[in-house]
């Protein structure tokens, strides 16, 4: 079975983000038992040994990094899994362009009329 330390690194690798950087999120835990429990020990093996894989494993793939960007997993039979809330505050989607998740935190007195970090 793969190992936490093994879905961090594949994780990197697949969301541009750093080991440290997924670790700080606070999620790798969660995310790692979300995985084995919506794909399974041997899908999260198969990830781990070939993360640019054909098929399944490139579906698995696909899945994992939307869990670290948006905080949910996306379900073919259903509405996505949502993992918490704190999953949606941590969210990579946040950080990619500087900002922070809707409604977590206070933004400060007219905060909404200055642009983004690196948006002009």
């Amino acid at each position: 079975m793969a190992t936490i330390e093994q879905f961090i690194a594949v994780s990197a690798e697949l969301t541009g983000f750093s080991g440290e950087e997924l670790r700080a999120t606070g999620m790798a835990e969660a995310y790692w038992a979300v995985v084995l429990e919506q794909a399974g020990a041997a899908a999260l093996g198969r990830l781990v040994a070939e993360p640019l894989g054909e098929g399944e494993v490139r579906e698995l793939a696909r899945a994992v990094v939307g869990l670290w960007y948006l905080g949910s997993w996306a379900s073919e039979d259903g509405p996505p899994v949502v993992v918490s809330s704190a999953a949606y505050a941590q969210g990579l989607v946040w950080r990619a362009f500087g900002g922070q998740a809707p409604g977590v935190a206070a933004q400060g007195f007219g905060s909404w009329a200055a642009a983004p970090l690196g948006v002009r």
